[in-house]
């Protein structure tokens, strides 16, 4: 490598979700390492005792973080207003600024983005952070879930979830618009559930997976 180069920064999607039956009470965390999708996984942890809800919301933000490397791009969404505004807007720290400290110190290594995602609403990644932190208060093994055999809606960019638009209406039966697991690009599926694009380099990569699970 030309040292006059800098490695490009690898870039993630993540979904990080607290929980805590009572307030306070048990409480757990759950976070979902969505993208690239092969860094896919989930961590969560509980009970956490005597805890509150907000807590373990910032703290899934946090460990959600430790768990990528320093320098990564990271879009880390959350249906908590309390986490996302309180690092996007400013809002008074006047509790938890022991786990604010700890989240600042995490993001001062990394390019962060933080987005706001309304709870319950649908959202399949959002929703599976919600049950790894329900399971980690109530001390218990997560539900079986973690990678959907068919990928979910495009998290795209505007200019994707345009053009994304604007197909939809000439899809054929059967026909869906998913995120390649070679490339990340949007491209349109057929019946069969394709996870791959046609681009040579993402075929080679399933046809190679679907052969050494035989």
């Amino acid at each position: 490598m030309d040292p006059g180069r800098t490695k490009t920064a690898k870039r993630y999607l993540v979904y990080a979700d607290g929980a805590c039956l009572g307030n306070p009470g048990p409480g757990g965390w759950g976070v979902v390492i969505v993208e690239p999708p092969s860094e896919h996984q989930e961590l969560s942890v509980g009970p956490v005792p005597n805890t509150t809800n907000n807590r373990m919301e910032i703290t899934a933000a946090i460990e959600a973080l430790r768990a990528l490397e320093p320098g990564a791009e990271v879009t880390l969404r959350s249906d908590s207003e309390y986490v996302i505004k309180t690092m996007t807007l400013g809002w008074k720290r006047n509790v938890n600024r022991d786990l604010w400290e700890q989240l600042d110190r995490e993001v001062a290594h990394r390019k962060v983005r933080f987005e706001w995602v309304p709870g319950h609403a649908g959202n399949h990644w959002n929703e599976r952070a919600d049950e790894l932190a329900r399971a980690g208060a109530q001390g218990k093994e997560p539900p079986a879930g973690a990678a959907p055999s068919k990928p979910p809606a495009v998290e795209a960019t505007p200019e994707e979830t345009r053009l994304a638009q604007q197909i939809e209406t000439m899809l054929g039966e059967g026909e869906t618009i998913r995120k390649c697991a070679g490339c990340g690009r949007a491209f349109v599926a057929g019946k069969t559930g394709e996870t791959h694009c046609s681009l040579v380099a993402c075929q080679l990569k399933a046809r190679q997976k679907r052969r050494a699970a035989r």
